[in-house]
């Protein structure tokens, strides 16, 4: 069973906090909320999603692997295995992800 808050990582630096809001298979629709590593990574997530909302599949490439490249784990906050997305999309105070 998932937990309901997970905190996000990438090399030991937290970099926020997702809540779950709802699950639309099969994304995990989240409420964001940023840690102090959010400003080295919020750079490339407003990267990823001005490529993704440009609908232009080679312009979306780049920005995409950037984030995949972070290396980034999910943490559930009641205990238990890390996640790691296969994407993940963060957009101001809303994040998605998909496993």
């Amino acid at each position: 069973m998932l937990s309901e808050a997970w905190i996000l990582e990438t090399e030991n630096i937290t970099i926020g906090r997702l809540e779950l809001i709802e699950i639309d298979q099969p994304w995990f629709r989240c409420r964001f909320s940023p840690a102090d590593g959010w400003e080295a990574a919020k750079e490339i997530f407003e990267e990823q999603a001005a490529a993704v909302d440009s609908g232009n599949a080679i312009a979306m490439v780049g920005p995409i692997e950037a984030v995949k490249q972070m290396d980034l784990k999910l943490f559930p906050v009641s205990g238990g295995d890390p996640i790691t997305p296969v994407i993940i999309q963060i957009r101001g105070e809303t994040a998605s992800f998909r496993y």
